[in-house]
């Protein structure tokens, strides 16, 4: 899977958690502080229960699930809010994935756990581990593995529903490795932490306190004007060592580096930055009938068109409409 196209993925599944949240932030807003339903004793004993009597999990609408200067804010407002910027894509997304379900019971296609452990593979491959791309998924966006394969399920049913009538023949799958070999070949990955900092001096400050000794993850929670990357030590995962998507000065200088070793500060967009070298390995190539397999349904996909296009159709064959 491209780069772009993991982004995609992502986000959608992000958008899906948000909304998601609103059925568990009554109990989990801020956790070292009491809940925020009603005042002293009789306001814990309701918050015990709340989404449990009567074997009800619903949370209560009504419900203050924090307060800003003394004013509430309610369930229904964080529902209402969570609804207006992600319901369209959500709902979207559901009526989507019922309609490749009622389509793959008709045409008989199914998707088996290897096709999904391979796809998940795929998308791990920037990662140091598979263990630290669930940990990752899990940590930041909440979701579980079960949760991923649900999702890969359904994304490779609609790519089979999409090429089932494409034929791509075998001179063209050649042909395309062909004049494609550098996509396919092993590839340098470099394990990269960094602290981005505002202005040259604060990075140099920073590297001071590097050189003597101080920690590199905690310097960079505590430094780092990367606020997604700060929480996780400045971790930056695997990248190639040729990825046009980072400054390509800055991954010349990692090229460069032994493990462990550090270089900064480097001049990147947003600031400066301080790098540090924890890991670099070589991605290993696809057998030769999965590279066949892969390039034939890249090709195919190319060919069906734009997804949305496809996502519309399917949606119009099963009468997909929303209730006003």
């Amino acid at each position: 899977m491209k780069k772009y196209e993991v982004l995609k993925a992502v986000v959608i599944l992000q958008a899906v958690c948000m909304v998601v949240l609103a059925v568990v932030v009554v109990v989990k807003v801020w956790p070292w502080q009491q809940p925020l339903i009603g005042d002293g004793a009789q306001g814990n004993e309701e918050s015990e229960g709340v989404g449990e009597k009567d074997g009800n999990h619903s949370p209560d609408k009504g419900q203050i699930v924090a307060r800003v200067g003394g004013e509430p804010i309610t369930m229904a407002e964080l529902q209402a809010e969570l609804h207006r910027q992600y319901g369209e894509d959500v709902l979207r997304d559901m009526m989507l994935r019922k309609a490749i379900e009622l389509e793959a019971a008709k045409s008989n296609l199914s998707v088996s756990p290897q096709e999904q452990t391979r796809e998940l593979e795929a998308m791990a491959e920037g990662y140091e581990s598979e263990a630290e791309f669930y940990r990752v998924m899990q940590e930041q966006l909440g979701l579980s593995k079960e949760r991923l394969l649900l999702d890969v399920r359904y994304r490779l049913l609609f790519e089979k529903i999409v090429v089932r009538s494409i034929d791509i023949d075998d001179n063209e799958v050649e042909q395309y490795i062909a004049e494609h070999q550098d996509e396919f070949k092993p590839r340098e990955q470099l394990h990269l932490q960094w602290i981005l900092t505002e202005t040259e001096q604060q990075a140099d400050d920073v590297l001071e306190k590097l050189i003597e000794g101080e920690d590199f993850a905690m310097l960079a929670r505590t430094y780092s004007q990367d606020s997604f990357t700060a929480e996780y030590g400045g971790d930056l995962g695997l990248i190639d060592a040729d990825d046009p998507f980072y400054d390509s000065e800055m991954m010349d200088t990692a090229s460069r580096l032994q493990i462990a070793e550090m270089a900064g500060p480097i001049a990147v967009d947003g600031g400066f930055a301080i790098i540090r070298l924890a890991e670099r390995r070589m991605t290993t190539s696809m057998t030769e009938d999965r590279l066949k397999d892969a390039v034939r349904k890249q090709l195919a996909l190319e060919q069906a068109g734009p997804m949305n296009e496809q996502e519309d159709m399917l949606l119009a064959k099963y009468n997909a409409v929303k209730n006003e």
